[in-house]
């Protein structure tokens, strides 16, 4: 697997890999430079090197006789004592025999080539110098090993450096990136915030130039987006709308031909095509009323008692109430809540259908308001866990003979996004059985 694609499959950190990046390149300008500053202080210390070296071989050169003949000179070392020598001198007189050397000199000429110059010659870096009366010739020597130790402790401290520089430079990259990256909070919030119909832009105020063009790209999205729903919703609403009349006048039509008709193979039929037109208009209705929750125009903003909307909707099941299979319960101090009273209605009104129906003849419903919630629940057979999310999906429908047009848990949950609450949905509930749908505020 390419890198690419292993990355898209894992996921991968922007900041962790600027973080990276960052770090190679600093490292590797930082080796380049230590490079280059060696070989400049390489350079610059070998000439003062050379210098000191040409210095003390001056010096020599002009010393007196008398302090090359001086007799005390081995005592003078032996006071010394032994100590860590880099610089070694010999004298030689006209005689070319060696008049002066330093203690740790050796007893051989440094170099056989008697010429001025710098030479290397047996680990020593030597310098040859000449009086002009050709009466002494000083050798002045530093080992190479002394300036190799001194380059190569240069050279550990510019790169050793980095690996004490590299951690603390990671971790202020991790801070300045994430600094810098908090930046993209706010329209993180901001969306993550939002409900799934609010298509307002997201504010650019405050944001980094860097990320103005995003927020427009995301801006026009929402925008497009935006337009392409209102349209769906405009032709739902205007679909259902205009098929309305027609269904109306189709079903009168066949009310009457129903009235009229007295051969019976005919009346079913016609009492066929009456059940059929009057499906057809309750899924037009519902589209309907799709259309309008789902626009959010005609939904207000008021306080709403659940108590008093749950009353007044279990009372429209006058039929279920008589026959005890519907009942009402009040539990706890329900508190108002916000919304609009008409969607709630709609909403309620859905879920007890949808038990009713659902649940079979012999189930029991109980319509029970809470702490900002209303409950609604059945004995019935209930629906798999597994198909839970799917029934808030337009036209979908569980396992059931109970005829139904898939919509009216679908309006529920638009009614339930728009009002800023949630619908719940619990199968089953005890011994495999029950079905619960929960409204929370």
């Amino acid at each position: 697997m390419s890198e690419p694609l292993r990355s898209r499959a894992q996921g991968w950190s922007l900041e962790q890999r600027i973080r990276r990046r960052l770090l190679v390149a600093f490292a590797s300008l930082w080796v380049l430079s230590s490079a280059v500053a060696l070989y400049v202080v390489e350079d610059e210390t070998a000439e003062v090197l050379d210098s000191a070296l040409q210095e003390v071989g001056q010096r020599l050169l002009v010393l007196p006789e008398s302090a090359l003949r001086d007799g005390e000179q081995d005592a003078l070392f032996m006071a010394i004592g032994a100590h860590e020598e880099s610089v070694v001198y010999q004298v030689y007189g006209p005689t070319g025999t060696m008049d002066l050397h330093s203690h740790r000199a050796p007893a051989t000429p440094l170099d056989s080539d008697t010429r001025d110059g710098f030479r290397d010659v047996h680990g020593w870096h030597v310098l040859t110098l000449n009086r002009s009366d050709g009466k002494r010739r000083i050798q002045v020597a530093e080992t190479r090993k002394h300036r190799v130790e001194l380059f190569s402790r240069i050279l550990f401290w510019l790169v050793g450096s980095l690996a004490f520089v590299l951690p603390l430079a990671s971790v202020a990259l991790a801070v300045i990136l994430r600094q810098g990256f908090h930046a993209l909070a706010p329209a993180h919030a901001e969306l993550s915030g939002r409900s799934a119909d609010d298509r307002r832009p997201l504010s650019t105020e405050g944001a980094p130039d860097e990320l103005q063009p995003w927020l427009a790209s995301v801006n026009g999205l929402i925008a497009r987006v935006g337009s392409l729903v209102d349209m769906e919703r405009i032709a739902a609403a205007e679909t259902a709308h205009e098929l309305r009349t027609p269904l109306a006048a189709a079903r009168a039509q066949a009310q009457r031909l129903l009235d009229v008709t007295t051969e019976e193979t005919a009346r079913r039929h016609a009492e066929a095509l009456v059940r059929q037109l009057d499906r057809l208009t309750r899924v037009a209705t519902r589209l309907l009323q799709v259309a309008r929750i789902e626009s959010g125009a005609t939904l207000r903003r008021e306080p709403v008692d659940l108590v008093v909307v749950a009353r007044l909707v279990v009372e429209e099941f006058p039929e279920a109430i008589g026959s005890e299979r519907l009942r009402i319960e009040v539990s706890g101090h329900p508190a108002e809540v916000t919304g609009d009273i008409d969607a709630i209605a709609v909403a309620l009104r859905n879920l007890i259908e949808n038990a009713l129906k659902h649940g079979g003849k012999d189930a029991w419903v109980t319509v029970l308001v809470e702490d900002g919630a209303i409950f609604v629940v059945d004995d019935g057979p209930g629906v798999p866990a597994e198909m839970l999310g799917k029934l808030v999906r337009p036209f979908e429908r569980g396992i059931t003979a109970a005829a139904g047009s898939g919509l009216g848990l679908a309006i529920t949950n638009a009614i339930a996004r728009q009002g800023g609450a949630l619908l719940e949905m619990r199968s089953p509930i005890v011994g495999n059985r029950g079905f619960a749908a929960i409204l929370r505020f």
